[in-house]
């Protein structure tokens, strides 16, 4: 893939770096915007004294896929609330 060209493959838990920076980690955000921009935030394995590193995002043209991630399966998250019951109106 030729540099600063749009990888639409790119998904969660895909190992990535940024193009310029060279900063690389997880991808564990994916955001897509009105105007067509789609921003990619990598969180680095790595710490520094101690404390994970902060996270960062980046345009997803000078994002590059250094390893495809395991496979993700969505999982119920408790699903629908019940919905909580009315009295009846007085008349």
């Amino acid at each position: 893939m030729a540099a600063f060209e749009r990888d639409d493959t790119l998904k969660l838990g895909d190992k990535a770096k940024d193009l310029i920076s060279g900063f690389s980690g997880t991808i564990v955000a994916i955001t897509e915007w009105l105007n067509g921009c789609r921003r990619i935030t990598i969180q680095p394995s790595a710490l520094h004294e101690g404390t994970p590193v902060a996270s960062s995002t980046f345009d997803a043209e000078q994002v590059a896929k250094v390893e495809a991630g395991p496979a993700l399966s969505p999982s119920r998250t408790g699903g629908p609330a019940i919905e909580p019951a009315r009295r009846r109106d007085p008349v």
